[in-house]
């Protein structure tokens, strides 16, 4: 995206959290509090669940669970290229443990969070680099992966290359993965021409969820989950704003600002469109962002199931 990556993804945290389908959410959190190969049932493990997450961003995926009162015990390992983002993520972390109430200490750069009401631990950890090579040196070694908004940036092998640092019997868990259609309202004469040009920007044109999915399909372990769980941003009719004065809700007025300028800046590189064409798309949806009137939807699909 263009812009300042932590800026996007914390103004993203309310779009996102509108966006996740139930289905998807309950399989996850199931699987979480599911035993460990070996532990007395019902009784889970000493050692909790160990989660694999790529692309952890601001620790988004961790700090959501801990707000629902919904985090395990266990080993997180948050993996993510950008060390600025991670340890954004990483502080954002600790102070939102802190002001939920959990015990949090150190441990090295990672941190322990003691669970309230209970006797257990997440220990979340934090690694630097690139998840498929974060991967390939824990193959094996953990119940389930997470990837949210990340799947679409990599070949479905690669995702599935990806998915083997989960046990055989593991899971994984891909939510918000872009599944390649995007519409901005209210509707302008280029916005074929646009869009059509941003999706060709992409891997496989966006289609990573439908992809992915016929990939697993075709290893014998189709999803178990595959849902609906679009991105949506609604403008008003008359760009009055309805949001105690602001034009958008919490700060996705920025998400929006970045979302369009990271599509204008691709379709320019792209020179799929021409300038004077890509320059009125421009001015009109700037202005319609500017006074609230700019809709958007992005789809995308949750995808949870076995490890093939």
């Amino acid at each position: 995206m263009e812009g300042d990556d932590v800026t996007y993804l914390e103004a993203a945290r309310t779009v996102d959290g509108r966006a996740h389908s139930d289905a998807a959410t309950d399989a996850f959190r199931a699987a979480l509090e599911r035993p460990a190969p070996g532990a007395d049932e019902g009784q889970g493990s000493a050692d909790g669940v160990r989660v694999f997450e790529a692309g952890a961003g601001t620790c988004g995926m961790v700090r959501r669970l801990l707000a629902d009162g919904a985090l395990p015990a266990g080993e997180w390992l948050a993996v993510d290229a950008d060390e600025r983002v991670l340890s954004a993520g990483r502080d954002r972390l600790h102070e939102a443990a802190r002001e939920a109430g959990y015990g949090v200490e150190t441990e090295g750069s990672g941190l322990l969070l003691d669970l309230p009401d209970f006797d257990a631990t997440l220990r979340v950890h934090f690694a630097v680099g690139d998840a498929r090579e974060v991967a390939d040196d824990r193959a094996g070694d953990f119940d389930g992966v997470v990837a949210r908004s990340f799947a679409d940036l990599l070949a479905p092998d690669d995702v599935l290359a990806l998915l083997r640092t989960a046990a055989p019997d593991g899971w994984y868990h891909l939510p918000l993965t872009f599944d390649g259609e995007t519409r901005f309202a209210p509707e302008h004469p280029a916005d074929d021409a646009v869009i059509d040009a941003f999706h060709g920007t992409m891997r496989n044109r966006g289609r990573a969820a439908t992809l992915l999915a016929g990939r697993f399909r075709e290893v014998g372990t189709p999803p178990a989950v595959d849902a609906r769980a679009d991105w949506v941003i609604e403008g008003t009719s008359d760009g009055a704003g309805t949001h105690g004065g602001a034009a958008y809700p919490a700060d996705e007025g920025t998400f929006l600002r970045i979302v369009l300028e990271t599509v204008v800046a691709s379709v320019r590189e792209s020179e799929a469109v021409s300038a004077a064409t890509l320059s009125a798309w421009t001015e009109t949806r700037t202005a319609q962002l500017e006074r609230g009137a700019l809709g958007y939807v992005a789809v995308n699909r949750d995808l949870f199931g076995p490890v093939p």
